[in-house]
């Protein structure tokens, strides 16, 4: 998965809302938001590091506002937890769209999502909480109706999953090739 990684005292603040509604993952997964979907490539991770480097390189650091939250199905069949509870944009989400579609257009064409409404080049949501119940989902959907959390973007990251436990595996600074 390729994802938006934030500044150190956003990621500090979003992941205490994460550890109540995602305890098991909040210390090993750091909050992101994906910009393309997970994926199986043969391409390696140096050449998959410039290649997505290149493209994030031309775009700046941006704030995100992430609030909206919303109940959402994880169609993964191996999952014991399939109700997800998202955090939607609200601010932001076009410079994430623009960026998601910049990879798949030039280095993903091959994944683009099938079901366009859940693409990250539609939909800019992070992910932080899972439940085995609607109800519980909905429970937390509620208690955050009126919250809204800021997200300063300044990194990409492709993640790979291990274990259930997605972890950073290469990082790339937005905007390293302008100059101001």
């Amino acid at each position: 998965m390729i994802a938006l990684l934030s500044d150190e005292s956003s990621t500090r603040e979003i992941d205490l809302v994460r550890a109540l509604y995602d305890a098991d993952t909040v210390d090993a997964t750091p909050p992101s938001v994906p910009l393309v979907a997970p994926f199986e490539e043969n391409t390696s991770m140096s050449d998959l590091g410039d290649m997505v480097g290149l493209l994030v390189s031309v775009h700046r650091p941006f704030m995100l506002e992430l609030g909206n939250a919303e109940r959402a199905y994880d169609h993964d069949p191996d999952t014991d937890k399939p109700q997800l509870l998202q955090l939607l944009a609200t601010q932001g989400a076009d410079e994430s769209q623009r960026l998601a579609e910049a990879l798949y257009r030039d280095v993903f064409p091959h994944q683009r999502p099938d079901i366009a409404e859940i693409s990250p080049t539609h939909r800019t949501a992070m992910t932080i909480g899972r439940f085995r119940s609607e109800r519980d989902a909905e429970r937390a959907v509620e208690e955050l109706q009126r919250k809204a959390y800021f997200l300063v973007v300044t990194q990409v990251g492709i993640l790979e999953e291990d274990e259930g436990v997605w972890r950073v595996r290469h990082t790339m600074e937005l905007g390293g090739m302008l100059q101001d």
